[in-house]
């Protein structure tokens, strides 16, 4: 469709052109190359780092040559999603873009809003000669929504400016003031499979039925996590039978609270019935669900004999002792919020989610990984995090690596850029905006760990839905979001001290 006739007509000109490019995190080459060619064809100052970030340049416009450069910040990466009816090629094929009322969405895939859009206002703003505004320093970064390597790996001594607006934001009228930083560990158990034997009955057991959801902005709403459901039911089976685990596999992303998991496990009954392990397998999850206070509408556990026929002479797993350590050590993870802020009511302050667990066999061992992903709005509450899942790995004899640890964006106290963003909202629409904070990660954390007494803030229009086929976003906000900027430029008045 063409969508260019919506309002701001350049802004969906641009949204429009790169959403014919694939960009997924990691394999952004073609979209930073039609970056750079864009900001050539302007004669614009360009950077392309080995890491596909791209810094464009443009010198103040006149009046504003005496002010501190503005950095404007967004990413090129976005999540390939789709329904599992939709017959669609990422990395070959653009974007579908549809108007839905007063939304835009894609078809039957993610639309990429998150983050196009940024991208989409900062090429509209450097193609313009008729926008006020100061020297203009557009950073558009890699791999944010995979591990933030591209933001990670800048050259921050690039930048002259250290007034910095991110344009990442989900929700117009509202203006983030610190986000969480976070880490993924990856815990490795590696243990020996053996057959087992007939005096053991296979069993599967199974959580579905969860909603999932966001592992930082929706970690306070009490959704249950299938991994630790699971782990919760098999500690307390283990009290009461002697339980080998097969596979265990749950989750698929490490920042989204898992849906599903399952296990299968050999138990020995000792004269009890199938039917009266799952009854008691049944009360161990009723009990879980009730205590855990998890919120979701259907919740469901699944308890089925395997048929021994097909298992008879290939069923195996590991010993009890192993069983028994793995199953104590995911008791003993944390999950969920663990600790609320004491300055800003309602703001989870840290948390980890239980992401994925999942069972490779290789050369008759089992290879068990477990993925979690750690965050706070505070350097120093989550190194004690980190410290304590290093100790408990240690404790159960696995090893663990943590990656992709990413700072947390600190409330700054004064802050100019917040002030006049203020103003400038205030100014539109008569209104005060909504300072906030999230527990979802950020990329500007980075930013003001390495630029020093970096001012940083971060707007952005209505967006929902974003990382799955139903990700929409609002067409009116996308203007009043623009004009918002194009006041904040206008106002703009900041100088270094």
């Amino acid at each position: 469709m063409n969508i260019e006739k919506l309002y701001p007509e350049k802004v969906f000109h641009y949204f429009a052109e790169i959403s014919k490019i694939p960009r997924a995190s990691k394999k952004e080459k073609q979209i930073s190359d039609w970056l750079v060619k864009f900001a050539k064809e302007r004669k614009l100052k360009v950077i392309q780092d080995e890491h596909n970030n791209v810094i464009i340049k443009k010198k103040a416009t006149e009046g504003y040559e005496d002010f501190s450069p503005l950095i404007l910040q967004g990413h090129m990466d976005m999540v390939w999603e789709k329904n599992k009816d939709t017959e669609f090629d990422f990395s070959t094929q653009g974007i579908e873009l549809v108007k839905d009322g007063n939304f835009l969405k894609a078809k039957g895939t993610t639309l990429g809003a998150d983050n196009g859009i940024a991208v989409a206002y900062a090429l509209a703003i450097l193609d313009s000669d008729e926008i006020k505004h100061p020297a203009l320093e557009i950073v558009i970064t890699t791999d944010e929504e995979d591990g933030m390597s591209g933001v990670s790996n800048l050259d921050f001594a690039e930048f002259d400016g250290k007034t910095l607006i991110n344009l990442d934001t989900e929700e117009y009228g509202e203006i983030y003031v610190s986000s969480a930083g976070g880490a993924r560990t990856e815990t490795k158990f590696i243990t020996e499979v053996r057959k087992i034997g007939n005096e053991y009955t296979p069993v599967s057991i199974e959580v579905k039925g969860l909603s999932g959801g966001h592992s930082g902005a929706e970690i306070h709403k009490n959704l249950g996590n299938s991994v630790k459901i699971l782990s919760e039911v098999l500690y307390h089976l283990s009290k009461r039978y002697e339980i080998l685990l097969s596979h265990i596999d749950g989750g698929g992303k490490v920042n989204a609270i898992p849906r599903e998991a399952i296990a299968e496990i050999a138990v020995k009954l000792d004269g009890d019935s199938i039917d009266e392990f799952k009854k008691l397998a049944g009360l161990a999850f009723e009990n879980i669900i009730h205590d855990f206070k998890v919120s979701d509408k259907s919740p469901m556990l699944m308890v089925e004999k395997i048929d021994s026929k097909n298992t008879e002479e290939t069923f195996s797993g590991i010993s009890l002792g192993d069983t028994l350590n793995i199953i104590s050590f995911l008791h003993e993870f944390p999950n969920g919020v663990l600790q609320m802020s004491r300055h800003i009511e309602g703001l989870v302050k840290t948390s980890i989610n239980l992401g994925v667990i999942n069972t490779e066999i290789v050369d008759g061992n089992a290879k068990i990984k477990i993925k979690s992903l750690a965050r706070s709005m505070t350097n120093a509450s989550l190194d004690k995090l980190l410290e304590e899942i290093t100790e408990l790995t240690r404790k159960h004899d696995a090893n663990i690596k943590i990656a992709s640890s990413n700072p947390p964006w600190e409330y700054k106290e004064n802050s100019e850029i917040r002030e006049l963003i203020v103003k400038s909202f205030k100014e539109l629409t008569g209104k005060d905006p909504v300072i906030k904070a999230i527990h979802a990660g950020l990329e500007c954390g980075i930013f003001t760990e390495n630029i020093k007494n970096a001012d940083v803030v971060s707007i952005g229009p209505n967006i929902y839905g974003a990382h799955t086929p139903e990700e929409r976003m609002d067409i009116k906000s996308v203007g009043e979001t623009w004009e918002w900027i194009l006041k904040i430029l206008e106002n703009y008045n900041i100088k270094e001290e």
